[in-house]
């Protein structure tokens, strides 16, 4: 073994006893990786370029029962060797950037060597553990399978889903245990690709299991809903594929509900304005089959039951997220947001902390508040002030219907403007107790009843909301 090897397996050995939970006993070698050392810091900030082909071998005694791995980019399928028995197992990351590998079903091993054979790899951290030895706050990501999302929850940025709509998703994902699908417009990398990873550590933390979509539309500051439009165009992005972007998200998982911004924009931010826009045409449009036909060899026309935005000044609904919640050992579903949430996005905080301030419970919060809402389209007539976006879909959950065939995961997460799907591995099975478990919504019989309802428009005022 040489010098540098040497070297390294002593800064390993030696580190301190904070990264000692991710870091590998051994590491018995390694191969276009620039900075071995810096795979196992636990700094996010460092990102390694891997070459086409890079391997490592890692090594502990106990057992290497998981793995996770923090990439910078999407990437494709890794190899995993046993070194002991020579067994190889292909893994699909499934675009995860935070993708965690569970061995101890395989064949438990001491020495593993991870190959990254379908490209180059951009890659932050990497975690190897004993059996029963995985930390808490590694993120063992879910995805929603097609058609079986609860809530879809369109935020233009990320920190928006902790910011306006604070308590929302430790309510629904992490109390009710709803699949709940957050989808972010912009994943900011035309700015910083850092982010990503304040999302994903931001939603882990309030409870949410299934993996985002991350839409790769810049993130731009606009001041109005034209100039956000005009912007995108000339990105060469119309609006009608913006459009056809949220279409295809509605139809591809069938939410019960649909959840967006203000159309206001809260504080009149432009992309705000856009989302809440797209998100309101697409629930119109989203059950009509002669609405982007090109979808339907895919997905079937899916009409949302109900959908809300915040702020929205008619069907108004009151949300009260200061109850006190089992799955957060007593937390209330603001604190959750404004405690574990929101401090992930370290990046925002000084922009964005006036939002709490002074404000412990969610009704002091009284610039845009995240308690105010209002329903802007339903098939299942309104709310009655129970304060539950999921009020008057109890009569679905009757019998259940069969589930959609489409793919899995479609292309639309890639690329924008996009509408062909890609195929990935079965989804692994749902949590239990979701709405969805209980019944599909919407019989057969309804469909052609529910498609007269696509000419009602709510149409939103234009004066500016007063606060």
């Amino acid at each position: 073994m040489g010098k540098l090897m040497l070297v390294l397996l002593t800064t390993l050995l030696l580190a301190p006893a904070a990264g000692a939970e991710v870091m590998p006993d051994l590491v018995e070698g390694s191969s276009g990786i620039p900075s071995v050392e810096q795979l196992f810091d636990e700094d996010m900030e460092t990102t390694q370029r891997l070459e086409e082909n890079a391997s490592i071998t890692v090594c502990r005694e106990e057992g290497i029962a998981s793995l996770y791995f923090v990439f910078d980019r999407e990437y494709g399928t890794l190899n995993l060797t046993n070194e002991e028995t020579g067994a190889v197992l292909e893994v699909p990351t499934e675009g995860m950037l935070h993708f965690y590998v569970d061995l101890e079903n395989w064949q438990l091993s001491q020495s593993v060597t991870v190959s990254f054979s379908t490209g180059e790899a951009l890659l932050n951290e990497l975690g190897v553990f004993a059996p029963g030895q995985v930390p808490d706050w590694v993120q063992r990501w879910d995805k929603i399978p097609p058609g079986q999302a609860d809530l879809l929850l369109l935020s233009t940025h990320g920190d928006d889903e902790q910011l306006f709509f604070a308590g929302l998703l430790p309510w629904y994902a992490g109390e009710k245990d709803y699949r709940v699908q957050v989808v972010y417009f912009t994943d900011h990398r035309n700015l910083t690709a850092h982010r990503v990873h304040e999302m994903l550590n931001g939603l882990w933390a309030v409870g949410v299991r299934d993996y985002p979509v991350f839409g790769h539309y810049d993130d731009y500051y606009t001041f109005d809903l034209e100039d956000a439009y005009r912007y995108y165009e000339e990105k060469g992005c119309p609006k009608q594929a913006l459009l056809a972007f949220v279409t295809e998200l509605l139809r591809y998982y069938r939410p019960l509900v649909a959840v967006g911004h203000d159309q206001k924009g809260e504080y009149g931010h432009g992309m705000h304005q856009l989302t809440a826009d797209l998100l309101k045409q697409a629930a119109l449009i989203s059950g009509d089959a002669d609405a982007f036909p090109e979808q339907l060899d895919r997905y079937a026309p899916w009409q949302v039951p109900k959908t809300y935005l915040h702020l929205y000044p008619e069907n108004s609904i009151t949300m009260d997220w200061d109850i006190p919640m089992k799955a957060f050992d007593g937390m209330t579903a603001y604190e959750v947001t404004k405690e574990r949430g929101f401090p992930c996005h370290a990046s925002q905080i000084a922009d964005f902390a006036w939002y709490f301030r002074g404000a412990d419970q969610a009704t002091e919060v009284t610039r845009y508040s995240p308690c105010r809402y209002g329903l802007f389209h339903t098939t299942v007539g309104t709310d009655t002030g129970k304060g539950d976006f999921f009020e008057n879909l109890e009569a679905y959950f009757e019998e259940p219907a069969p589930a959609p065939t489409q793919p899995s995961q479609p292309e639309l997460l890639t690329e924008p403007p996009v509408t062909q799907p890609s195929t990935q591995p079965e989804s692994e099975p749902q949590k239990p107790c979701t709405p969805r478990e209980k019944a599909w919504i919407l019989l057969p019989a309804v469909g052609t009843a529910l498609l007269t309802l696509l000419t009602v428009c709510l149409n939103a005022p234009d004066e500016k909301e007063k606060f």
